[in-house]
């Protein structure tokens, strides 16, 4: 597929950038020079791909949909469970889409009457390349949830095309530089392997917590300190 994707652009915006980003290039490697950098480059990847005369997109795409139902009947009434897993596969990565449903319908022997009682559980694994909601870049990571929910906006970088994540969501992200947590929107958990620190938003201690080793933190009777650590 060949598409037209032109957009006005002088040619002076287009040296700038490019100048700005041999610059970025040439300084010291510190982490704010690189992270500055990348910054030029994705500018200039992006100034690119609209100012393209051609863009040409061709992607492989299996899908594969298995179904299981469990189906059980007696005097007291009717049980009926069913799992539907759907596998897309792509040369971005896997998603894996799961529904559960748990239907029972309970025979009232007194008036003849069903009670009915339905569970659904909807699941989803993207493995490959997901996007970092936090840095908007795109890295190499799983993505968990109940139900991951996209805005319906897609946009193309490259030649491929990434979809929106509709904010609010809860799941979980793990990469290869590190994890986080998103609950309702929020980013309240993560570690990154650039400051091998663990991160969260708050810390409750059901029972106590012990530093290094040698120090334990407790509430019994109030808060204390006690050194448990070696002579």
């Amino acid at each position: 597929m060949v598409r037209d994707i032109r957009t006005a652009s002088s040619p002076e915006t287009i040296q700038q950038i490019v100048k700005q980003t041999t610059a970025a290039g040439a300084k010291g490697q510190t982490e704010d020079a690189i992270a500055e950098a990348r910054r030029r480059a994705r500018d200039l990847k992006e100034l690119i791909i609209k100012t393209a005369d051609e863009v040409t997109h061709y992607a492989d795409r299996i899908v594969t949909e298995l179904n299981e139902v469990y189906v059980a009947k007696s005097d007291f009434g009717e049980y009926t469970q069913s799992v539907e897993t759907t596998i897309e596969q792509t040369a971005q990565g896997v998603v894996d889409s799961y529904h559960y449903s748990e239907l029972i319908e309970a025979l009232s022997g007194e008036v003849g009457a069903l009670d009915t009682y339905l569970t659904t559980i909807n699941g989803q694994i993207r493995r490959g390349i997901v996007t970092d909601p936090g840095t908007q870049q795109q890295v190499l990571g799983i993505t968990i949830s109940e139900n991951l929910q996209f805005t319906g906006t897609e946009y193309e970088e490259g030649g491929v095309t990434y979809y929106e994540l509709t904010p609010g969501q809860t799941f979980g992200m793990y990469t290869s530089t590190g994890w986080q947590f998103w609950v309702n929107g929020v980013k309240i958990g993560w570690f990154d392997s650039s400051d091998s620190k663990l991160h969260v938003s708050g810390v409750v201690a059901e029972d106590n917590m012990q530093l290094g080793g040698d120090w334990l933190i407790t509430h019994t009777g109030g808060f204390g300190i006690r050194y448990i650590g070696g002579n």
